[in-house]
């Protein structure tokens, strides 16, 4: 998920009296959000393009195919190699509304989305050779993440009522 005014990734760890705990999937640091804070689940999140708005989620997942689960460049690349990345991957994008800026920002979230261990190959040995993973433990950077996807309620100044977020 993204959070209004931080820059990166975060994951979802558990509720609060006022609002959510997540930890940055750059660091690991834990915040407390309030329950008022913009917070942006990544499948709610598009990209501008000539026929409307495409979803991050779908530009990832091809973006993520064609690379192999491997990192992109660096979102401190230059401009012109960031655009001619970006361009690659959504050829469509809307030139009066994708700033450079939000292409650095999506290269940024791709390599962080592989580095968390995303886009890991579903055609590991195991799979091929048709042998199931027989300790069913997960892969180290997936652990904790349960409840990651999915809604919350967040309580709103103490009132019986409160605030759906999706996450």
């Amino acid at each position: 998920m993204a959070l209004g005014g931080r820059s990166g990734l975060f994951e979802l760890v558990a509720h609060s009296k006022n609002g959510i705990i997540v930890a940055s999937l750059e660091d690991g640091k834990r915040l407390s959000i309030s329950g008022t804070h913009p917070v942006h689940a990544l499948h709610d999140i598009a990209m501008y393009t000539e026929d409307g708005e495409k979803p991050l989620r779908e530009i990832y997942e091809a973006m993520g195919e064609a690379l192999k689960g491997e990192p992109s460049i660096s979102h401190k690349s230059s401009g012109h190699e960031i655009e001619k990345v970006f361009g690659q991957f959504v050829p469509d994008y809307d030139v009066d509304k994708v700033y450079q800026s939000d292409m650095k920002k999506f290269i940024n979230w791709y390599n962080l989305l592989v580095k968390y261990g995303f886009f890991l190959a579903e055609d590991n040995e195991a799979d091929q050779a048709g042998v199931p993973d027989q300790t069913g433990a997960k892969p180290q950077s997936q652990q904790g993440t349960e409840g990651a996807v999915g809604t919350i309620k967040v309580p709103t100044d103490g009132e019986n009522d409160s605030t759906e977020h999706k996450v």
